[in-house]
């Protein structure tokens, strides 16, 4: 009986270099394919992307919650929350958990000690409730990636719709609450012209010594039936607590198309009023709140879209009444903006400015005055990325990071001058 290998004849060999090509040929095919979906997938809908930082974790450096919608013409076709993890010099490790897909993950997201015992929780807006995740961290005994029981705050209305949640001590009793900015009409709808109006409200923190969160929630009367991409909370006013400017579109269908921004002024408790002021009459896409001119309030950036406009608030070397803005004369120019950041990314002590469109970012220098200046550095991402700006690797010096659900992030690391460079994560 004869044994040993089996003779390597040319036949043999012919047959193992088709089946080798026939794999490579299908690895090409399914490659291209998941590419092709890649770059259609931007032409399929409407992408939100949104970034809170926090450390997560409690190991002293920033993470960040990528949250990421992508809306089709009736309805939300895809939503996620991927957590990026800090890994401390400049690597990121992405923790995604199935009950963060779709419907679960809710429309937008945010981070904050919402229950009050020294760790960092998650607050996701539904459409018609906010559900938080506390943070198993600290006193629950360490950080684990796996977030506590869902507790859920309804809205003051079953009208489900779309909005955006910023998170904020707002009556001054050491607890955050929340605001929920309405957005964009109706959540689940088959009218093509829905004209049903946006809202937006207020929920109060009033968890219990057992971390229970209870319902206290209100609707925001002088917002109601605006649509606002953007709002952002400080104290405009002076007084001490965080007030509300609503950067505010005019959706092509409703009962309430004014695009004019608003400020409503807090009372110190959670109530908020409108004085009268309309700001502008272009569609804003996005706010950061800052002070621009170095006199000590907070003035504003406002993404529109055809670039930016500077808001000064006129208190404080204005010698006006803190709180009421006007235009400081100089427009950023641009296409669509989808986001504006304000820090001070050169290091001389004023404010610089990122603003961001669906595919590529641009710095404007401060000079200390208000006044901008374009940096010509430039930074490109697709649709699908979500942006965000903080200190990344411990320098002291403010980073950009974007990333595309779990699958890949950038990082653009600041010099020290102002210049940035690119990352290459091992």
């Amino acid at each position: 009986m004869q044994t040993g290998s089996v003779p390597w004849t040319k036949s043999r060999a012919i047959k193992l270099l088709g089946l080798v090509v026939v794999l490579v040929v299908v690895g090409l095919c399914v490659a291209g394919a998941y590419y092709f979906w890649l770059l259609m997938s931007d032409r399929l809908g409407t992408f939100y992307n949104t970034a809170d930082l926090a450390d997560l974790d409690g190991d002293g450096d920033l993470d960040v919650i990528l949250h990421q919608v992508r809306e089709e013409a009736e309805f939300a076709a895809f939503s996620a929350t991927t957590l990026w993890i800090n890994q401390g010099d400049g690597q990121f490790v992405a923790v995604k958990h199935p009950e963060w897909l779709g419907a679960e993950s809710g429309l937008a997201s945010a981070a904050g000690d919402m229950d009050g015992d020294g760790d960092i929780d998650l607050v996701f807006f539904t459409g018609w409730s906010l559900r938080f995740l506390p943070n198993p961290g600290e006193a629950q005994g360490g950080w684990s990636g796996e977030f506590g029981i869902v507790q859920t705050v309804s809205a003051p209305t079953r009208d489900a719709q779309y909005g955006s949640i910023l998170v904020g001590d707002l009556n001054d009793d050491g607890r955050l609450d929340s605001i929920v900015a309405g957005c964009c009409g109706r959540l689940f709808t088959v009218q093509p012209h829905d004209d049903s109006p946006n809202y937006s409200w207020v929920w109060i923190n009033q968890s219990t010594s057992s971390g229970r969160f209870l319902s206290r929630s209100s609707l925001l009367p002088a917002l109601d039936g605006l649509a606002m991409d953007s709002a952002a909370l400080g104290d405009l006013d002076g007084d001490g607590d965080l007030d509300l400017f609503a950067a505010v579109i005019a959706p092509p269908e409703g009962r309430n198309r004014d695009p004019a921004d608003r400020v409503l002024v807090n009372d110190g408790s959670g109530g908020f009023t409108d004085p009268g002021q309309r700001l502008g009459d272009s569609d804003s896409t996005a706010v950061a709140l800052g002070d621009l001119d170095g006199d000590g309030d907070l003035d504003a950036l406002v993404g529109t879209g055809e670039g930016a406009l500077v808001w000064i608030n006129q208190g404080g070397a204005q010698g006006g009444r803190g709180g009421t803005f006007a235009l400081s004369g100089q427009k950023i120019p641009g296409g669509q903006t989808q986001v504006v950041f304000l820090s001070d990314l050169d290091g001389d002590g004023d404010l610089d400015a990122l603003v961001a469109g669906r595919q590529r970012a641009a710095i404007w220098w401060n000079d200390g005055q208000s006044a901008f200046a374009r940096s010509g550095q430039r930074f490109r991402y697709s649709e699908r990325h979500g942006l965000a700006v903080g200190d990344f690797n411990g320098d002291g010096q403010p980073d950009i990071f974007v990333a595309e659900y779990a699958r890949n992030y950038r990082l653009w690391l600041n010099q020290g001058d102002g210049t940035f460079r690119r990352f290459t994560p091992r």
